[in-house]
């Protein structure tokens, strides 16, 4: 019998020694590298950006990280699975102090109320970073709207600059009335105007943005809102 013990602890011994060489012998496995900011589309780090900075979404994330610290109540000598899913007669073999159904259905009353609380704060988080998302979209919606709008305009004062050269030649040549002419230069002057217009109120929408959906990084915002074609 004692020849059965010592072989059985040599051979563990053995095993061991074995495996805690294998462990140190074995390599780390190679980390994996995370995608660089830099080589994501600017739209996907600027939702990024405004989701990680928002004071609301940030102290909501915070609440539902105390929540989930709380000990459970009974925390230690109930088995809550048990508790929560089963019936008074499935928790009776439990291995814990003598409590009585009424402390139990009060335990199991609190554990409720902790899980009910902790989805409420993390639906409430949801809310709010939809909320947040569905205003900024219509943001970018409207920054997309006023470049379009300036590319356009610019796009037809070129044009027009064109056609009112052309126009100018024909006219000395006597081929246009000079009212033509002026109309283009009346068209190109108000064309130029309000492509200006629509370039300032670019780019006052996109401090906008940035200083109120960008917090404490708002400047990065602004240079992803640049970026952002």
């Amino acid at each position: 019998m004692k020849t059965t013990k010592l072989l059985v602890s040599c051979l563990a011994l053995i095993l061991l020694i074995s495996f805690t060489a294998w462990t140190q012998e074995e390599p780390p496995p190679p980390k994996q590298e995370q995608p660089q900011l830099s080589m994501r589309d600017p739209l996907q780090k600027i939702i990024e950006l405004v989701v990680e900075n928002n004071p609301i979404l940030h102290s909501q994330k915070e609440l539902i990280k105390e929540i989930q610290q709380m000990p459970e109540p009974g925390s230690g000598f109930i088995d809550f699975d048990a508790l929560i899913l089963g019936s008074d007669s499935e928790v009776t073999g439990i291995n814990t102090p003598l409590m009585s159904m009424t402390q139990l259905d009060d335990i199991r009353d609190r554990m409720l109320q902790r899980r009910e609380l902790l989805e409420k704060a993390k639906q409430t988080y949801e809310s709010l970073k939809k909320d947040l998302l569905t205003e900024l979209f219509a943001k970018i919606t409207d920054l997309f709207k006023l470049k379009n709008k300036r590319e356009s305009l610019t796009q037809l004062e070129t044009s027009l600059r064109n056609r009112a050269e052309l126009v100018s030649q024909q006219v000395k040549a006597g081929l246009e009335q000079p009212a033509t002419f002026y109309d283009l230069t009346e068209r190109i002057m108000t064309s130029s105007m309000e492509a200006e217009n629509a370039a300032e109120e670019l780019k006052v929408l996109k401090l906008e943005i940035a200083i109120t959906m960008g917090g404490e990084k708002w400047q990065d915002l602004l240079t992803l809102l640049d970026e952002v074609k």
